[in-house]
């Protein structure tokens, strides 16, 4: 699955099947590669981010989010419903995470090695995004030796895992180096081998600051001192810009053959439409007149209706539910569902971040917690501005503007409010923008935050009324690092997560 998976992405950068082959075949040991350049380990790298991401991050945030849930007319999720995965379930998204690092690794080795700084630069945020996925998923992980298994790198094939508030301030140093070394005049940059920007480093700058502001939110709770004083640096900084409208992060695809989304073939390849709409999702849609997105991130069911399924009662004999939509790779009689990007940092999460460090009283006002709270819901309606005409026949704008006045709850922002209703009234909104097309880190987000209170239990949950809380360490992690820590429970909180 994990070769599939890889070689299904393989023709996305526009070469030959032979050439892509290259990309992905000599960068397993670059070190002995002649063929081995920036320009190939740069996409090799982040197609394997786009397939660790893409694929089971995707399902498994989409499941333990609530947005959906096993089809009863199939079996393939049932285990993930039910919060008992096996380790191996986990194994292909773990490997190609790691493999992704690998590359960017070797990426920024050989642009140190070639003076080609601004290569380094988006390697250098790239394992910073990896490892924070890695570790938020897992906890602790291997982070300071886990890409040292070359020898020249000092073949260190155990290596040691680290805490995860290690691996966070690591990524915080990798972050800060990446954005001193960017240039947006260097005779040396990336263009259409960088298939997130385009080798644009005004937005790569912009993608830095965002992940910065987001790793440093992460720790919001956990360590609040630490939190703040960061982000008074980072608001200090020079030119200061986050990702806004049309910097969105994203590894695009097209729907014909091999160009495919990853998940949608994914799916293909299993030959089902494994989950429907969670009824958790669509029932708060519903009663917060949330009509213009939840007909954008779902296809109607039989007869045209929108309901979803309990989550995990797959045992139903009901067939009618609505399926994940085309536009987040989740409809498998679509072929447009393999037109679907892999999101990776969007302008709406940047704006909610924004909105929560305002709404915490951390950072001065420039724009308000509240400006900063719609800007980051229209942001949402924006970035899909021509799926929702295809899907509710009027612009992104319009069905914002009918969202905002229908006096529904969820967008009305609580402008006296406490802290925590801010919070929560924030998180709710990631929620719903995040639907399918950001699913690990909406289940992140609603952990760090306490908001998966909002979830139902599994009607066939083995951990009864508890809700997953972290993934389970793949079977080779287990079997064959000799520095393996242990297995944790599902249910085992990560360092940040202290509800």
């Amino acid at each position: 699955m994990f070769r599939n998976k890889i070689i299904v992405l393989a023709v996305l950068t526009g070469l030959s099947f032979g050439s892509c082959k290259k990309f992905l075949d000599v960068n397993r040991n670059p070190n002995v590669s002649t063929a081995a350049t920036v320009k190939t380990l740069l996409p090799a790298a982040e197609l394997y981010l786009a397939s660790g991401v893409g694929v089971d991050l995707q399902v498994a945030g989409a499941f333990w989010s609530q947005y959906w849930t096993q089809n009863p007319a199939y079996s393939h999720y049932r285990m993930l419903d039910q919060y008992a995965p096996t380790q191996d379930y986990f194994t292909n998204a773990w490997t190609n995470l790691y493999a992704a690092n690998e590359n960017f690794y070797q990426l920024e080795n050989l642009a140190d090695s070639q003076s080609a700084g601004q290569y380094a630069a988006i390697a250098l945020l790239m394992q910073a995004y990896t490892f924070q996925v890695i570790t938020d998923g897992w906890g602790d992980v291997p982070f300071r030796t886990s890409l040292k298994g070359q020898y020249l790198n000092g073949h260190k094939v155990n290596p040691v895992y680290d805490t995860q508030k290690v691996v966070y301030k690591g990524i915080l140093t990798y972050i800060d180096s990446a954005l001193k070394m960017i240039n947006s005049s260097a005779a040396t940059t990336p263009g259409v081998d960088d298939l997130i920007y385009g080798g644009d480093m005004s937005k790569w700058r912009k993608f830095g600051l965002t992940l910065k502001l987001k790793t440093i939110m992460r720790m919001a709770l956990v360590d609040p001192v630490t939190a703040q004083a960061d982000l008074v640096t980072l608001y200090n900084t020079p030119g200061l810009q986050f990702i806004g409208a049309g910097d969105d992060a994203a590894i695009k695809f097209t729907s014909g053959g091999s160009n495919a989304n990853p998940l949608y073939a994914e799916e293909m390849g299993i030959g089902a439409q494994n989950y429907v709409a969670s009824a958790t999702v669509v029932d708060s849609m519903v009663n917060n007149k949330d009509t213009a997105r939840l007909k954008l991130f779902f296809a109607a069911g039989s007869g045209g209706a929108y309901s979803g399924n309990n989550q995990g009662n797959y045992y139903t004999t009901a067939t009618s539910f609505a399926v994940p939509s085309a536009y987040v790779a989740g409809d498998v009689s679509n072929t447009n569902s393999g037109n679907a990007p892999v999101n990776l940092l969007t302008s709406y999460e940047s704006l909610f971040l924004q909105a929560e460090v305002v709404a915490r009283g951390w950072i001065a006002p420039g724009p308000s917690d509240a400006t900063l709270f719609y800007s980051g819901v229209q942001a949402n309606f924006n970035y899909y501005n021509s799926q929702i005409i295809a899907s509710s026949g009027i612009s992104g704008t319009m069905a914002y503007n009918n969202y905002v006045s229908s006096g529904a709850p969820a967008v009305n922002y609580p402008l006296g409010g406490t802290v925590s209703q801010k919070v929560r009234c924030i998180t709710l909104q990631k929620w719903y923008a995040m639907c399918g097309n950001q699913s690990f880190e909406a289940w992140t987000e609603l952990r760090r935050t306490g908001l998966d209170s909002i979830l139902t239990p599994s009607v066939n949950s083995s951990v009864g009324g508890m809700l997953p809380k972290r993934f389970v360490y793949p079977t080779p992690e287990v079997d064959y690092n000799a520095n393996f820590p242990g297995l944790q429970a599902v249910t085992t909180k990560v360092w940040w997560d202290l509800f």
